[in-house]
């Protein structure tokens, strides 16, 4: 596999070092560990570092592991985040950033908006990319207020070590429907371009041909993203969410990286750039194009056994869209709306963040839809999301080398068990699953394999953060451990002893 050469921005004198330092991020509330060391190679990419040496980063450790860092400290970002509202100033950024740092969140998804921020009904006057004349928009008016904006709100989030997981655009925006094709700036019906006219649908905006007019104004809309976020180290750029849903090819996902790369080049800026999709990351599929994009960017984890492999297969850092524990039914999203954000919601999210950790993701989006539902009623998931953090940053130093290996799991005592090795640490976690909650599992002894001459077992409570020793007994290569009952979930921290 070729790989673009190394990337380092921001100062001219700005070099990675080979050996890092883990800086662990102040999280409130939480113990935050400092000063552990790792070895590590060299960056594969790194995003503009700014002048403080912060940033996304990709390194690659000594097991030839390849994975997110932030400030220098491996990634993992997660939390349900206002993805339209955010860059369209139709929802209140300090009060919802202030919500996700209380709790140890450190994420939003989001796109710029293809619709106009009215369209789904918010009381809020918003912000929207285009002018307007004659009582149209004009889509070769650039607003650029509403580009200042973006580039306030991904500043802000920056400050806040919060990471901005920006889709240049939202597929569904360019979908049938009310609030989608019909209300989009590029539907002829809504605009005063002649250019236009040719669309019978939004997928003839984005699949235009490459010398189109309709392919120069997609390369205008993303430069003028680019140049909204330049400097900022939090950034993840992502194309398109659900590449190849109706509409979208690789080979056009392609061009706009080269569009992107060129920025770069005129800038002295880099960011980490991916594209969402799933069916393209089945085996022979994404290679041709790995080249240019720097991680995988999943849809939904679907299965861990897909993400498992497609990480090894295409070595490169993997990161999610969805809160979704399924195959993208209605049922299977999170926060999408006030019904889905009960206590058995929480619990879904929580299991899909262990889960995915322990399927080598390092950043699970979600969704959060609703404009008036008050964040503060997800107690459940508010004492959940910090005692994540707390896990995370117990594993952390150890990310470079953890391994995915759910062998070390002999019997298990719940419906799923998952593990990661590593020579300092281990972890296991047990689940009840997805599409299921309110689960007992009594008192018990787990058996898993034997990984160091002597050690220490600590039982993790996701749900509080508590870390409490547990005994265990070693006999012929099995550890037989005394496992108090439990609800849903538990994980267990293995570490070496000599």
């Amino acid at each position: 596999m070729s790989m673009r050469a190394p990337a380092v921005h921001g100062s001219a004198t700005a070099k990675m070092s080979a050996s890092v330092v883990y800086l662990m991020i102040a999280i409130p509330l939480l113990t935050v560990e400092q000063g552990a060391e790792g070895r590590l190679a060299t960056a594969m990419r790194t995003s503009g570092t700014t002048e403080s040496g912060r940033g996304l980063a990709i390194q690659t450790s000594p097991i030839g592991k390849r994975y997110l860092t932030y400030d220098g400290a491996p990634l993992f970002a997660f939390g349900p985040g206002d993805e339209a509202r955010l860059l369209s100033g139709t929802a209140d950024l300090e009060r919802w950033a202030a919500w996700q740092r209380a709790h140890g969140m450190n994420l939003v998804r989001a796109y710029a908006m293809s619709v106009p921020a009215q369209t789904w009904g918010d009381a809020t006057p918003g912000c929207d990319p285009f002018l307007q004349s004659d009582g149209k928009w004009d889509v070769d008016g650039w607003n650029d207020d509403y580009f200042d904006h973006l580039r306030r709100v991904a500043h802000y989030l920056e400050k806040h070590n919060i990471i901005l997981h920006l889709q240049l655009w939202q597929i569904c925006s360019f979908k049938n429907g009310s609030d989608r094709w019909d209300a989009n700036f590029l539907n002829p019906a809504n605009n005063v371009n002649q250019w236009t006219r040719v669309f019978n649908s939004g997928q003839d905006y984005i699949d235009a041909p490459p010398e189109s007019y309709a392919r120069r104004h997609q390369r205008e809309w993303v430069r003028r993203i680019l140049d909204a976020v330049n400097g900022r180290g939090n950034v993840i750029i992502d194309v398109i969410n659900e590449l190849g849903n109706q509409m979208g090819t690789l080979e056009w996902a392609r061009e706009v990286v080269t569009w992107i790369r060129e920025w770069e080049c005129e800038n002295d800026w880099t960011f980490i750039v991916g594209v969402d999709s799933e069916k393209h990351y089945a085996p022979g599929r994404f290679e041709p194009y790995q080249d240019v994009l720097d991680i995988i960017i999943l849809n939904e984890l679907r299965s861990r056994s897909h993400a498992i492999s497609t990480i090894e297969r295409l070595k490169m850092p993997a990161v999610s869209v969805r809160s979704s524990d399924g195959t993208n039914r209605r049922e299977d999203v999170l926060f999408a709306d006030s019904s889905q954000t009960g206590p058995e919601h929480q619990t879904r999210y929580r299991t899909l963040c262990y889960r995915s950790m322990f399927s080598g993701l390092q950043s699970v989006g979600a969704y959060w839809k609703m404009p008036t539902t008050d964040y503060e009623r997800m107690d459940l998931w508010n004492d959940s999301a910090r005692a994540l953090r707390a896990f995370w940053n117990l594993i952390s130093p150890h990310w470079p080398e953890l391994v995915i290996d759910d062998a070390v799991v002999v019997e298990p005592v719940a419906p799923h068990a998952y593990a990661m090795r590593s020579p300092k640490l281990s972890a296991v976690y047990l689940e009840c699953g997805s599409h299921t909650w309110a689960n007992d599992y009594p008192e018990s002894t787990l058996v898993l394999c034997s990984l160091y001459p002597s050690f220490r077992v600590t039982l993790f409570d996701t749900k509080t953060g508590a870390s409490t020793p547990l005994a265990s007994q070693s006999h012929g290569g099995l550890v037989r451990v005394n496992l108090p009952s439990f609800t849903d979930d538990v994980a267990l921290l293995l570490v070496p002893t000599e």
